[in-house]
């Protein structure tokens, strides 16, 4: 999980007043200090950069506003009528906009900056992410300061900067101490909130915990403990979970279950805890379950719609995204269908203007569809889109993006009429 390149280690102190200057010292060594060699960059369909333009277009304007304390101020509003049900506090739109964003381009602003546009465009991603950071942690006049004790719901958004701190080990590693510590303890004034839940909000706390066990920053086990226990027991067969007690034909295994899971259990694994032992066999869960996704995508981009929170759009697919990512994608999705599938699905979202109002995600799944969105959502929460990305983590040489194009399975079907003999459930033992 950790990035073992060559980049030279830096330790400095900063007391708490001069954080964000050493936050600018540091991530201007990030942005000169891994300049490689990028043979075979240019990837002859070019989807890499169709994947690229998508995160511009997505993270853009959520780190620009937030790292000038404008993000609250200036992102559009698509619940005039009502706040979102269940929830009543002024960072919530931050908070998931933010953390949500980060969570799903983590991966790509890891690989650092280098001598590439793409490496130049990460220079700026970094030092966007890093004045955001302070901006939402430390900078309490800055209207985008964050509250996190302030309402119910900000402990999904929580958990999303803990998966964040484990897509970006080598960048929260070079963070001021002073920073590290406040986030710490903010984030984890949101563990009551996660509490005695029977549904998929189990995996909210347990990621938090996670990533801040990962670097150091607390060794509380409990609610990792707590996931693992109730995903087992709501697993209901063919790399489907119920969302608690029953399940729900949605796309939430992806969303949520799956992906958190299992990266909470690759935390144990590597800090030699029991329960590492189990990350083969959820793991082998997760690949089933992206094996069915892929089924789900068309030929033309467009796929399944069923169940709620659809408006997150291609964040869906992020138990592919998160298997490319980490190169354990099965035999059965090789890379080059998993790519061509997933650029699909991105290129079809970007066909659509009207998937943005004023440069904003707008409310829907194939543009402006705002009936579609939960109750409870607002337009930060659309952001979970990125989660969809997460294969930009990988870089342009690796074999997810040079491997030849495969079609989807359904065009494979349809369109050439292969054989492509049976898709058979998977059923096993208790991980």
């Amino acid at each position: 999980m950790e990035n073992t390149g060559s980049r030279p280690v830096c330790l400095f102190t900063a007391k708490l007043s001069l954080s964000l200057i050493a936050m600018s010292c540091i991530f201007s060594w990030l942005c000169v200090s891994s300049v490689t060699s990028h043979k075979g960059q240019q990837q002859a369909d070019g989807d890499r950069e169709i994947h690229l333009s998508a995160l511009e277009k997505i993270a853009r304007p959520v780190l620009l506003h937030t790292s000038e304390c404008s993000l609250h101020r200036d992102m559009i509003n698509q619940t005039e009528a009502h706040e979102p049900q269940g929830i009543n506090c002024t960072s919530y739109r931050v908070s998931s906009a933010f953390g949500r964003t980060l969570a799903g381009i983590a991966p790509w602003l890891e690989l650092g900056a280098d001598s590439t546009t793409e490496g130049q465009m990460r220079a700026e991603y970094i030092n966007l992410t890093m004045k955001a950071f302070h901006n939402v942690f430390m900078n309490e006049s800055c209207t985008d300061f964050i509250h996190w004790n302030q309402c119910h719901a900000i402990i999904v958004e929580a958990a999303y900067v803990g998966h964040t701190l484990l897509r970006m080990p080598t960048i929260v590693k070079a963070m001021p101490d002073g920073l590290k510590l406040k986030m710490a303890t903010n984030i984890q004034t949101t563990y009551k909130m996660g509490e005695s839940v029977s549904n998929n909000w189990c995996n909210f706390p347990s990621i938090l915990q996670a990533g801040l066990w990962y670097h150091n920053l607390s060794n509380r086990t409990d609610y990792i403990y707590e996931a693992i226990k109730l995903q087992e027991s709501w697993y209901k067969g063919d790399g489907a979970y119920g969302d608690g007690v029953h399940f729900h034909f949605d796309q939430y295994n992806s969303y949520v279950m799956h992906p958190l899971l299992v990266d909470a259990v690759s935390v144990c694994a590597m800090k030699n805890d029991p329960m590492g032992a189990k990350h083969a066999c959820l793991l082998k869960r997760m690949q089933r379950w992206a094996v069915v996704q892929e089924r789900m995508i068309h030929p033309d981009g467009s796929y399944l719609i069923v169940g709620r929170s659809e408006h997150y759009r291609f964040g869906a697919f992020q138990s592919i995204s998160q298997l490319a990512l980490q190169g354990q994608l099965p035999a059965n999705l090789p890379k080059g269908k998993a790519r061509t599938a997933l650029t699909a699905v991105i290129s079809r979202f970007l066909s659509n203007p009207d998937n943005f109002i004023d440069g904003w995600l707008s409310a829907g799944v194939n543009g402006h569809q705002p009936s579609m969105m939960n109750p409870y959502g607002d337009t930060g929460a659309l952001y979970l889109v990125s989660l969809g990305l997460l294969q930009l983590g990988l870089p342009a040489t690796d074999p997810f993006w040079t491997d030849p194009a495969i079609n989807c399975t359904q065009a494979q079907i349809w369109q050439e009429g292969k054989d492509i003999g049976l898709d058979e459930a998977q059923d096993g033992p208790a991980c």
